[in-house]
């Protein structure tokens, strides 16, 4: 007898379980308010739990056996959460669901005003010295690089004019 009463006790506490499952699925929802493809994957994520749960309720409560006072405990376990229950579990997940979204809201806050704000200021400085740095230096390469330039295309004519007569049958002049 004391066994029979353990696997009542364990699928109501199943029914009990399932209650609880089904309210936190209805939290989210409201606090998400999510559309239909949301809601599915939601729905199906729900029954993936609740037959995961209910299978481990099945095997601790009767070691697997399924038999008619198991569809009567899970039922009355389920009607007491809902019955007394599930207006108190409601308003403790929604509170919940309110406080971790301010969490991760403040976590939000901080990471920008600590983190991202002064990388990006950081960023914007160093690219404006960068800026201002190659600008100098071209300022102050600017004569030489035009010297340079100057340079190699008078050496540039000088070799064309050389090729061009030994082309023509001249010998090119000797550099001395």
């Amino acid at each position: 007898m004391e066994l029979q009463f353990y696997a009542l006790f364990m699928t109501i506490l199943s029914g009990v379980g399932l209650g609880l499952l089904f309210d936190l699925l209805r939290a989210v929802r409201r606090f998400v308010q999510p559309g239909p493809v949301l809601a599915a994957l939601g729905d199906l994520c729900f029954w993936g739990a609740a037959t995961a749960m209910l299978g481990a309720g099945l095997f601790l409560g009767n070691w697997g056996e399924y038999r008619f006072y198991v569809l009567v405990g899970l039922l009355t376990g389920l009607g007491l959460h809902l019955w007394l229950a599930s207006p108190i579990v409601l308003w403790l997940f929604d509170g919940l669901l309110r406080l971790l979204a301010w969490l991760l809201e403040l976590l939000w806050t901080l990471f920008l005003r600590l983190v991202w704000h002064p990388a990006v200021a950081i960023l914007r400085f160093a690219y404006r010295v960068a800026v201002q740095v190659t600008a100098w230096l071209g300022r102050r390469l600017r004569g030489p690089y035009r010297w340079m330039r100057l340079q190699y295309l008078l050496t540039k004519r000088r070799w064309r004019r050389a090729l061009r007569r030994w082309l023509q049958g001249r010998k090119p002049p000797r550099d001395s």
